[in-house]
């Protein structure tokens, strides 16, 4: 017995810790339109070479910054999210050895925290499942984004069908040119969890141009079956929070 409640232990133990890798923060913040262009500059100059650095050593795989575009209640709303991935969310990234980048910059110069206020940090584990057209560069086609997050009453039916029918269908459309998306992916949200944030899972659409973002997804050649939503018709509760953003820059571990 004792035996055996060791090696429950060292199960639960294991996928704690499998869990604990692997984690993405999207972090939402409020910069006044007069500190804009200041906010970016920071981050574009001193901040990014920071992510390329914790990239190298293994801290990060994924930062990335994105200014959102259009939207409703403008004046209120966050108008940038940063995207981190952590390879170990419960090791302690240096934030402040950013500085040892940039001895000659005092820090008060690349803060960006007096320029911007934090509305919310979301908490995400990637499902590994994401896609994108053929002979696609990111870092040069993938210029606009829609964050779409989900309040699925069974999360794990959507995130099979979107392992099982929706990338495949979305990656033949892609390689036939039927779709304006030049990528996509997807993610469960493991926190928050509340009446204002009930949503479960994300995923997101990358565009290569903002007319390609505002424009209908599929072209008119594009077939979909009839019943091919039947695995999740009815899953969902309430309307899906719909967000445009414009890449601002990013920095992968992967090409």
């Amino acid at each position: 017995m004792k035996q055996a409640s060791s090696i429950l232990l060292a199960f639960i133990m294991s996928v704690i810790f499998v869990n604990a890798q692997g984690i993405t923060t999207h972090s939402y913040r409020k910069v006044a339109p007069e500190h804009m262009q200041e906010y970016l500059k920071r981050e574009t100059t001193y901040w990014k070479k920071f992510a390329e650095q914790e990239v190298k050593k293994g801290n990060l795989t994924f930062w990335a910054i994105l200014e959102r575009v259009g939207g409703i209640n403008q004046e209120n709303a966050p108008n940038i999210l940063i995207i981190n991935t952590f390879n170990d969310i419960d090791k302690n990234v240096n934030w402040n050895g950013v500085q040892t980048l940039f001895p000659k910059v005092k820090m008060e110069d690349i803060q960006t925290f007096t320029l911007s206020t934090q509305t919310a940090t979301i908490f995400l584990r990637s499902e590994q499942n994401h896609t994108q057209a053929k002979d696609t560069d990111p870092y040069e086609d993938f210029k606009y984004v829609k964050i779409v997050y989900h309040n699925p009453k069974i999360p794990g039916k959507l995130l099979d069908f979107e392992r099982n029918k929706w990338k495949p269908m979305m990656q033949e459309a892609m390689d036939k040119g039927r779709t304006t998306m030049a990528g996509w992916g997807n993610a469960t949200i493991l926190h928050p969890a509340s009446s204002k944030f009930p949503y479960k899972t994300e995923s997101h659409d990358i565009f290569a141009s903002l007319s390609d973002a505002l424009s209908p997804l599929f072209s008119e050649e594009m077939e979909i079956e009839k019943d091919f939503f039947f695995d999740v018709e009815d899953n969902e509760v309430g309307p899906r929070n719909v967000q445009l953003y414009r890449i601002v820059s990013m920095v992968s571990a992967e090409n």
